[in-house]
């Protein structure tokens, strides 16, 4: 049997991903967690994170168990450090996936036989980093709202795409419920991914250009980005 561990941070939207998909069968050797977030040099928030934690919590676990079980789980600050190395070296994994970490050290990498494949909360060739929805909605790029899993690589979010779907905007869709869509996008872009591998004819294509890469977007410009996103949304 492959063995295959997830690399992440102990979200709600997380969760729910973890638990998907061990519920539709996927097998997970163990799960690594980061604990300890990089910290943004200037204020990014509070905006509309309290209505998007509930919403996600009204939403996500209607059928899914909110408490993470039947998985080995391992924490560590910073998901590159030496005991969490040596943790995923004992493992001897073959393929992992990354959700929500910082970027890996390539040493980390070198670790899974068959490589890792990166959850990117937006479409990589042109939005890589951080916010890439948010940074979308800000240059009015509403077409280019979506998920893409990729092949992980030294440079962030630059490897050779196995899936991407665009995000469906909807009439009255607010900012706080994209995490919560975009989620469910990409676990089951995950899924599909790992049914493909687990049979051997998982297939991938080089991106055909390499996106600018953003950072936390600030608050004054989340301001900004929330009142178009719901306006744009409220006359579809």
């Amino acid at each position: 049997m492959k063995k295959i561990i997830i690399l992440s941070t102990d979200t709600d939207h997380h969760r729910y991903f973890i638990n998907k998909l061990i519920s539709r069968g996927i097998f997970i050797e163990a799960l690594f967690l980061e604990i300890e977030s990089i910290v943004p040099r200037f204020k990014v928030g509070p905006l509309y994170e309290v209505k998007e934690k509930k919403f996600e919590k009204e939403n996500f676990f209607i059928s899914i168990p909110n408490k993470i079980s039947k998985i080995k789980i391992s924490s560590f600050k910073d998901i590159n450090m030496n005991d969490s190395f040596e943790a995923i070296s004992e493992i001897n994994p073959d393929f992992g996936l990354v959700f929500g970490t910082r970027k890996l050290n390539p040493k980390i990498i070198e670790l899974f036989k068959d490589g890792l494949i990166n959850v990117h909360r937006g479409l990589a060739q042109f939005y890589r980093g951080l916010d890439s929805d948010l940074w979308a909605i800000y240059h009015r790029d509403y077409e280019k709202i979506g998920v893409t899993i990729h092949k992980v690589e030294d440079r962030l979010d630059t490897g050779n795409i196995i899936l991407q779907s665009h995000l469906p905007l909807k009439k009255g869709m607010k900012t706080y419920q994209l995490r919560y869509y975009s989620t469910k996008i990409a676990t089951d872009l995950v899924y599909e991914s790992l049914v493909k591998y687990l049979k051997g004819n998982l297939y991938d294509s080089k991106q055909k250009k390499i996106g600018r890469y953003y950072s936390f977007m600030p608050i004054e410009l989340k301001k900004i980005v929330n009142k178009r996103f719901n306006n744009y949304c409220r006359n579809l």
